[in-house]
């Protein structure tokens, strides 16, 4: 905030500096002689002169008593003539003082009350803590405050999409997946030419469906790709549609594209590129070749060719429940894998109380956002929640398990989690 009030002075002290200019030029002068009353001493002096000459001359009988007493009248007229513009001349020059003062003080003051009453400080304030955020320079109090702020905003400014659109991806980050959707559902009900959240939209709808495709997906999903064919978040969920229906040639093209777009080697490629990776194995498994002129993915691995490339990022699950719970056949469940350091999950699925015990597999299909996939970390933490409330985010009243740390060198091991924890 110190660049602020920095430009806020910059803004006020110059002027209080020309509302003060005045009174620093008034005390300069004063340290001079009175111009005033030198010119009153002159004035008197005059008249005394002129009035001796008068007397002189009635004695001498050069004017009778008529003219002597005209005389005195229009040298006394005179004088007061003169001596009253000198008075009304001091005191337009002394008087006022008080109020210049007065604004010179108060200004400052008034124009900060004026800003913190009608100006923009919480808004400012807000940027800050996103650009914080953004930096990684926040702790978890300056994230919540920055979510709730979001929230507020959303609230009393329903116009303003773009915080809007801010508080939709935080919501995401933190696994408020229903949160985000209605958020970006807005957004998009007020501004349909807006692609890329719509694309966004189709990625959070995906989620919230237990990393399932759904007609809606699909239909947000098609409605993008029409306006921009090249929109990678699409282009990633058409891949997901197209080998879920064992369509691999078309999860391979639609993964290709969105990957020939990305920066080499970056994580979202990586995570891209082990998705094509995926597809030409199914293809070879399948019995099918690659269409002419398709060259296979070149995707580092270790060990044995795609099996390894492969195993690498997938973490087998065993999900059971705890006998002492006893939720309704419907409710969701979700496993997922985090870092210790976000609560964004990695990898995700949905399942439901009654699909219990379970296994379920976490890999780069399961991701959440491009760019963070485990393919991108060498540790994770598994949880898995039985949300009571049908929240994918976590509330009182869920009962969850999970494992604290499990490291990449075991994620080729069976693991098992029992539901058995009330949060």
């Amino acid at each position: 905030m110190i660049d602020l009030w920095l430009v806020l002075a910059l803004l006020v002290l110059p002027l209080a500096v020309c509302i003060a200019w005045p009174l620093l030029r008034s005390q300069t002068r004063g340290a001079r002689p009175p111009v005033e009353s030198a010119n009153h001493s002159t004035q008197a002096m005059l008249y005394r002169e002129h009035l001796a000459e008068l007397e002189a001359a009635l004695e001498s009988g050069s004017v009778d008593e008529a003219q002597y007493a005209s005389l005195k009248n229009e040298l006394a007229r005179k004088l007061l003539a003169e001596e009253g513009a000198a008075y009304r001349v001091s005191a337009a020059r002394s008087g006022g003082r008080g109020l210049l003062f007065a604004l010179a003080f108060a200004l400052p003051f008034a124009a900060v009350g004026l800003y913190f009453s009608w100006g923009a400080h919480d808004d400012v304030a807000l940027y800050r803590d996103i650009a914080a955020s953004h930096s990684g320079q926040s702790d978890m109090v300056v994230e919540a405050r920055i979510t709730q702020q979001l929230r507020e905003r959303a609230s009393t400014h329903p116009q303003d999409l773009s915080s809007r659109y801010a508080l939709a991806q935080r919501l995401l980050v933190s696994n408020d997946i229903e949160g985000a959707v209605a958020q970006y559902r807005y957004i998009v009900a007020h501004e349909p030419e807006a692609v890329n959240v719509r694309a966004e939209l189709a990625q959070a709808l995906f989620f919230a469906g237990g990393s399932k495709m759904t007609p809606d997906v699909l239909s947000e999903v098609n409605q993008v790709l029409e306006v921009q064919p090249n929109n990678t978040t699409a282009l990633g969920l058409a891949g997901i549609a197209a080998f879920d229906r064992k369509d691999y040639g078309g999860a391979r093209a639609f993964w290709q594209r969105a990957l020939d777009q990305l920066t080499p080697g970056s994580n979202a490629a990586q995570a891209l590129a082990a998705g094509v990776a995926r597809a030409e194995k199914a293809l070879r498994g399948a019995g099918e070749q690659l269409a002419a002129g398709e060259v296979p993915s070149d995707v580092p691995s270790q060990g044995d060719g795609d099996d390894v490339a492969d195993e690498a990022s997938r973490i087998a699950v065993q999900v059971t429940l705890s006998g002492s719970v006893q939720p309704a056949p419907d409710t969701p469940v979700f496993v997922y894998a985090r870092t210790a350091d976000s609560p964004m999950p990695l990898a995700i699925v949905r399942l439901t109380a009654g699909e219990l015990p379970a296994e379920v597999v976490l890999d780069e299909s399961r991701a959440m956002m491009p760019g963070r996939s485990l393919s991108t970390v060498n540790e994770v933490q598994l949880v898995a929640r039985l949300a009571i409330g049908g929240n994918a985010r976590p509330a009182p009243g869920d009962w969850q398990g999970e494992v604290k740390t499990l490291s990449r060198a075991q994620w080729g091991k069976p693991v098992h989690i029992a539901i058995d924890q009330k949060i």
